[in-house]
């Protein structure tokens, strides 16, 4: 699967605390940009594209939405 960097920085810190809700903000950060640069939407829209992404190996819900708050990855255990 083809990432952009960006997208691979917000996979890898989501992978790095999979149980950790991380907020855009620090997605944003985590991804090499000012918080600022990297509004609430663009986040949302990379985290759509690694969704759409994944989608293609049926693994799309792993990327959990925690409303209000940011994003994690879904908890198996």
């Amino acid at each position: 699967m083809r990432l952009t960097r960006t997208e691979f920085e917000i996979v890898r810190t989501l992978m790095a605390a999979p149980r950790r809700v991380h907020t855009k903000r620090a997605l944003s950060i985590a991804a090499g940009g000012d918080a600022a640069a990297l509004e609430d939407k663009t986040v949302a829209t990379h985290i759509g594209n690694i969704r759409a992404k994944l989608r293609a190996t049926g693994t799309d819900d792993y990327v959990e939405t925690v409303w209000g708050v940011g994003f994690k990855l879904r908890d198996d255990s």
